[in-house]
């Protein structure tokens, strides 16, 4: 069945020139040939007669769409939109140039990263923490409109690397010219400060001015306005950090002041930094479109040389009840109370579940302490008034036995400790509470303490199957021994004591801190090529991933795609409620449908709770007498 291209050639009136004619035959000729149309047109022709699809047309369009131009990135738009907290954020738009047509292929609105602040924090002091998210939504919108707008353009949105490589560089250049500039104001300052101290000198000299002060005074100066600095930053100095004693005892308390580590200090953000990880997430998603295949798809190829047949949906971790340092009552130590479903339970089955486990704990607080006790906050968690961590323990181990389900066998439980909030480090003698971690309000403990703390609880409830961030990372030691103790009961989840994935990803994992879990967010410089590797990395090194949501979302449903497509073990999305929460659960039943109706469903498989060996103890030198081992607390199973 052959096919002459000089039939596709326009025709012309008799009127035209016969040999202008020719020469336009013979251009469409050399056309056609030059992009293999003939062959191609040859080749479907013969096959569709074979097959006798339906619709003609639509298998020629298939066929034919193999062979189209791969899809670019045109044009970035950006605007400013509000997440589920009302609070101003990024919501950014991809279109790509799709077989000759301009097409949006991407739409994304960014979560707002948690605050710094604290939840109790009064509204004046909350001024300085909206201006600046104001100021870099506002820059974000400026900088995906223009300099990255240019960069991209002409990228495949497939090639997520390169995206994110380009991004990441672009956000390194803005840094690096900001450390030059505060180089020179501070070059700019000393040398007026040396200007001003000739100035001085010369005028003592001459008698004129007032005596010169002793090199004492100078070092007093200096010295106070260190420590003003350091008092302002929450941090001690060198000097200081050396003078509290592991031996030292504190005035009027019963345990021992241990050495507290400081805190490291915090990374700093340019204004706009989210922009890096908002058109990262778009991307991906564009990418996702185009292919005409699922997100979670697309980001299991990220994952995975080879997209895997079976795939499994992670966990739901449903936050019932929110507590911690910023809520009403004594209790500090537990932030959030969740819920987690065995393993292998249909999400069809453990979302009624969980909303009847939800809605039991809403009515026991309105009959206890009136309609206040119902309310909610942003994740729509309950926040009653708690005096002991064992109450909210024990209220969702009620409220799931009142389900008719055995608590440690189809549901379990989690708590999210976040170690650091309640930690205070100023490490001043005169105030016994500071450089502890105030388990109870009123009741402050050092590292050592909190070690038998959390194992003498953990021991009493063994339905508890995930423990986040129970102690900073800075006390490595005693993250260590705590592991050592409940490593076999639970997973210890490293979410606020890990770096951020761009700088985790190059961090060699050592044996002086070990997790069995860690939970992940996607905000600010977190792209999807950085945290897909950490997601590896760690899973390859016996870790269970949690993708977390953070506290002011959106309904974009890309969460759940990436937690399926990374297959992490866990989805932590806050309460059963609001439409920025149920959205992602809803997502994930979806996806659930879909594996399940293409036989591609994995099950998850049991809890399996990795042993957490903390490293020998050095060799002590010679002469030196061996450290007796502390026996461990034996704890109830």
């Amino acid at each position: 069945m052959a096919f002459s291209p000089t039939t596709i050639a326009t025709q012309t009136t008799s009127a035209r020139d016969p040999r202008e004619l020719y020469e336009i035959k013979q251009k469409a000729v050399k056309y056609y040939n030059d992009n293999g149309v003939p062959n191609k047109m040859e080749d479907v022709l013969n096959t569709m007669f074979y097959d006798s699809p339906s619709d003609v047309f639509g298998y020629l369009a298939n066929y034919f769409e193999k062979f189209a131009t791969t899809p670019t990135i045109t044009k970035i738009k950006a605007r400013e939109a509000y997440d589920s907290k009302g609070q101003p954020t990024v919501q950014t738009e991809v279109f790509c140039t799709v077989k000759n047509n301009l097409r949006l292929s991407a739409t994304v609105v960014s979560p707002t990263p948690n605050s710094h602040l604290p939840d109790n924090t009064k509204p004046e002091d909350r001024e300085a923490d909206d201006t600046e998210r104001q100021n870099s939504v506002t820059a974000a919108v400026s900088i995906l409109n223009t300099d990255l707008n240019n960069r991209l353009t002409g990228l495949d949105p497939a090639q997520q690397q390169e995206v994110d490589n380009v991004v990441s560089n672009f956000y390194a250049e803005l840094q690096a010219a900001e450390e030059e500039r505060l180089a020179k104001e501070a070059d700019a300052a000393a040398t007026e400060e040396g200007s001003t101290k000739d100035v001085e000198t010369a005028s003592q000299a001459s008698g004129k001015g007032k005596q010169p002060k002793s090199a004492s005074n100078d070092e007093r100066g200096k010295d106070q306005k260190k420590e003003e600095r350091v008092k302002h930053s929450g941090n001690k100095s060198k000097d200081d950090r050396g003078k509290h004693s592991a031996n030292k005892p504190v005035k009027g308390g019963k345990s021992q002041m241990s050495v507290a580590v400081p805190v490291e200090p915090s990374e700093k953000f340019l204004p706009g930094a989210g922009a890096v990880s908002t058109i990262s997430r778009a991307a991906c998603m564009a990418a996702a479109h185009i292919q005409q295949i699922p997100v979670f798809q697309h980001v299991a190829g990220l994952r995975f040389t080879e997209v895997p047949f079976e795939m499994t949906v992670p966990t739901p971790m449903v936050t019932i009840i929110q507590s911690g340092r910023a809520a009403l009552g004594k209790s500090n130590c537990i932030k959030e109370f969740i819920v987690v479903p065995k393993p292998g339970m249909p999400l069809s089955q453990s979302l009624p579940l969980i909303q009847k486990i939800y809605n039991y704990v809403g009515k026991n607080l309105f009959t206890k302490s009136g309609v206040a006790a119902k309310l909610t906050n942003d994740i729509g968690a309950f926040c009653p008034t708690f005096d002991r961590p064992e109450q909210g323990l024990d209220l969702l181990q009620e409220a799931i036995a009142q389900c008719d389900l055995t608590v440690g066998e189809d549901f379990f439980l989690a708590i999210n400790c976040a170690s650091h909030e309640i930690f205070d480090y100023d490490l001043d003698q005169s105030v016994k509470e500071k450089g502890k971690y105030e388990i109870l309000t009123g009741q402050a403990k050092v590292a050592d303490d909190v070690v038998e703390f959390w194992a003498e609880l953990l021991g009493r409830y063994p339905s508890v199957i995930a423990v986040i961030d129970p102690l900073r990372r800075q006390e490595k030691e005693h993250w260590m021994r705590l592991s050592d103790r409940i490593s076999d009961q639970c997973f210890v989840v490293g979410g606020h004591a890990y770096a951020r994935p761009g700088l985790l990803k190059d961090e060699e994992l050592t044996p002086d801190f070990v997790t069995s879990g860690i939970a992940l967010k996607l905000d600010r410089l977190n792209t999807i090529t950085d945290t897909v590797q950490v997601a590896k990395n760690l899973q390859d090194a016996d870790n269970q991933v949690i993708v977390s949501s953070c506290n002011g979302e959106s309904t974009d449903t890309f969460l759940a795609d990436f937690a399926v497509g990374i297959k992490a073990r866990f989805l932590k999305v806050g309460a059963p409620v609001r439409g920025e929460r149920t959205a992602q659960l809803n997502r994930l039943l979806q996806i659930e449908g879909m594996l399940e109706m293409s036989s591609r469903l994995a099950s998850q498989e049991k809890f399996k709770f990795p042993h957490i060996t903390p490293p020998p103890l050095p060799e002590p030198e010679e002469g030196e007498e061996e450290p007796a081992k502390k026996e461990a607390t034996p704890r109830k199973k």
